[in-house]
């Protein structure tokens, strides 16, 4: 069986990790833009369900995370793409946000843009157009960007299942059937889902693909957050992106009698885009603290199989790419967190924020201020959560757990960790602000390692919430701390 044009990059260029993608697919497609696949997929899709729910059973529902961002959003639409296109199977992207929080991200608007999609409220399906149904109405899912199948589709939906997993985080080690299941280190899961593309694609894809993969790796930059998958996978699409023009080839770029896997790196239009993108990601002047903490959220359930009766809580990370003193002094981060984890139901929320100090007195050879992140966090008083939130706040509250006890193991277990290696901000102290609900509790961090992102702190707050094992120091696995790009600021 002959070789992927990936493999035979990998090989031309010499890379130093070991990459074996799958063998891609060949066949012609018959998608005439990227824009009228989506278009038609979101309309025959909510047509179906509209006309018989049980239509929904034959659709297979591609989804990132939560959090919206466009890796997530770029993995989801190639990966259905590729299965319906190619393969001609049903499949329809779901971005797992509300139709309204499509507009929060900058970066990701001018990436659609770039793909052609000028209107995505009407190009995407969002969660606001499947509000109505209980359960929900498709069983089949393939998950890119992320590997655990959120509990609002499998509520009620016993015949749920996972068909495909696509990701680049901590593996959970669910779905082992799930074909493909490709969960392995990368900068962006959008390397992932471009090796199984066939080698025709749409341009607009590739522009879509490329976009994610500079973003996520600071343009493929050397010794940052870009592995040999994502040098490879970004090789191949950018000559078959709207970019092809003002790219050299990648023979030009990189001929086989003098490799260079930094090739990309060099490209000026690679250079323009990437600053492009990460200008437009870092300019959120225009967002309040309550739109800062939903625009690049995550959300996990997880069970306390150390308290009494084994209570399940919901807890949620926001990342904000601004100094917590810019936007959350004076009661606002209190405020708007506790509107939000009301809207939510959650009994924990962590807000990660990335900047660059420019007030201080260290700055990188470039010139820009050092890179810093703070953690801020709250628990909740059971008793303030929403009265129609669904959350095992109150059942834990019945069941024994209070409030200072689960915080009392939060704060133990951050600042033990290692990796993160958090400290008590003195002079940021919310629970003497007097604008949180009687008894909860709250502590603000700075943080030592301005490496560690999210993709780090969530697998600490799993140990710690879900853990038998007492609380002490620990470390996170290799690739999990492995060093972030602060240009990107994640």
């Amino acid at each position: 069986m002959p070789r992927s044009a990936l493999r035979r990059l990998s090989v031309a260029l010499r890379l130093t990790e070991a990459y074996q993608p799958a063998e891609t697919p060949t066949t012609p497609t018959t998608s005439s833009s990227l824009y009228h696949y989506l278009s038609n997929a979101k309309t025959r899709y909510l047509n179906d369900i509209k006309e018989d729910v049980q239509k929904g059973a034959g659709w297979t529902i591609v989804m990132g995370n939560e959090a919206g961002d466009l890796d997530s959003i770029a993995s989801s639409i190639a990966y259905a793409w590729m299965q319906s296109e190619v393969y001609k199977q049903p499949t329809v992207p779901l971005i797992q946000l509300e139709r309204a929080d499509l507009n929060l991200r900058a970066e990701n608007l001018f990436a659609f843009g770039l793909a052609g999609l000028s209107e995505p409220l009407d190009e995407l399906l969002t969660l606001t157009e499947l509000s109505d149904y209980t359960p929900f109405p498709s069983q089949t899912f393939a998950l890119v960007d992320h590997n655990r199948l959120g509990p609002v589709f499998s509520l009620n939906n016993p015949k749920a299942k996972v068909i495909s997993v696509v990701d680049h985080h901590q593996d959970e080690g669910l779905y082992p059937d799930a074909n493909p299941r490709i969960v392995s280190p990368s900068g962006s899961c959008a390397s992932h889902v471009a090796t199984l593309l066939p080698q025709e694609l749409p341009a607009e894809l590739a522009t879509l693909l490329l976009a994610a993969i500079l973003i996520d790796t600071d343009g493929l930059k050397p010794e940052g957050k870009a592995l040999d998958v994502d040098r490879a996978s970004a090789l191949v699409l950018a000559p078959k992106s709207t970019f092809g023009n003002s790219i050299p080839p990648p023979s030009a770029l990189s001929p086989i009698d003098h490799p260079n896997p930094n090739a990309l790196y060099d490209a000026q239009a690679i250079k323009d885009l990437t600053n492009t993108l990460l200008t437009k990601k870092s300019d959120v002047s225009h967002l309040g603290a309550f739109d800062l903490l939903r625009r690049d959220y995550k959300e996990t359930t997880y069970t306390l199989t150390w308290a009494p009766d084994q209570p399940s809580i919901k807890a949620g990370l926001s990342s904000v790419p601004v100094q917590l003193k810019t936007w959350g002094s004076d009661g606002r981060l209190e405020k708007d967190a506790i509107a939000w984890m009301q809207s939510r139901g959650l009994t924990i929320l962590g807000v990660l924020t990335s900047f660059r100090d420019t007030k201080g007195k260290k700055f990188t050879k470039s010139g820009k201020g050092k890179h810093k992140r703070e953690q801020a966090w709250i628990i909740i008083e059971e008793t303030e959560l929403a009265p129609t939130a669904t959350s095992s706040g109150a059942a834990a509250n019945a069941q024994g757990l209070g409030v200072e006890a689960l915080a009392n193991r939060i704060w133990e277990g951050l600042e033990a960790d290692q990796e993160i290696q958090v400290k008590k901000y003195k002079h940021f102290n919310l629970e003497k602000g007097g604008k949180l609900p009687p008894t909860s509790k709250a502590r603000v961090y700075k943080q030592g390692n301005a490496n560690a992102t999210r993709k780090v702190t969530a697998p600490v707050l799993k140990r710690i919430l879900e853990g038998t094992s007492p609380i002490g120091p620990t470390t996170m696995p290799a690739e999990e701390g492995k060093k972030d790009e602060p240009a990107a600021l994640q």
